[in-house]
């Protein structure tokens, strides 16, 4: 069962996919490829960065049995949503047709990729065996704009990903099974009578 990591490790499994796949076209290098806020890119020419994290409908309540006394209680699934911002360090003229590029790229591998498996997964995502689902998700404009504005920053060309993690409760407790059960049933009086 993936662990508190696996939040890392999501973001990471993405960086990867994309790196294994834009380089050397439409990127030169894997290492301009990783996860870096958007607003502040330093070298890189694609971004990935968890912009908001909330609980998925799927998280089930209670405890899930380990063993026949033991019970941790059941985990928390979480939906990530990745920001991906494309960089380009190309002459002024020519910046945003290389940017159409890369982000053109970028959505076209994450669509054709929604499993990752493998040697993308990292860490107790790997350990778990459990693929990881990802997708392109619906982000509207004024949406996109709340975040840029909000560092006042000027908006980049941008796309949302969305991956669903579980995270693995620590709390545990020891359960004892029913030695003995004692039913009592109480007589009513029947109808008519004698």
């Amino acid at each position: 069962m993936p662990a508190y990591t696996a939040i890392s490790e999501a973001g990471m499994a993405i960086v990867e996919l994309l790196r294994s796949q834009m380089t050397p076209e439409p990127i030169s290098k894997p290492e301009l490829i990783g996860l870096c806020s958007p607003y502040e890119p330093e070298d890189y020419q694609l971004t990935v960065y968890l912009y908001h994290i909330e609980q998925s409908a799927e998280t089930r309540a209670g405890y899930v049995q380990e063993g026949k006394t033991h019970q941790r209680l059941a985990p928390l699934t979480l939906n990530l949503n990745f920001l991906i911002t494309a960089h380009s360090k190309a002459p002024v003229q020519n910046r945003a047709q290389d940017e159409y590029r890369i982000i053109g790229r970028a959505i076209q591998v994450i669509r054709d990729t929604p499993v990752l498996t493998g040697s993308l997964l990292s860490g107790s995502l790997a350990e778990s065996g459990a693929p990881l689902r990802v997708s392109v998700s619906k982000l509207s404009l004024e949406q996109l704009q709340k975040i840029w504005n909000s560092n006042q920053k000027p908006y980049k060309l941008s796309f949302a990903v969305q991956c669903t993690v579980e995270i693995e409760s620590n709390v545990t407790r020891t359960v004892g099974r029913v030695g003995e059960i004692m039913i009592t049933l109480d007589e009513k009086p029947g109808k008519g009578g004698a």
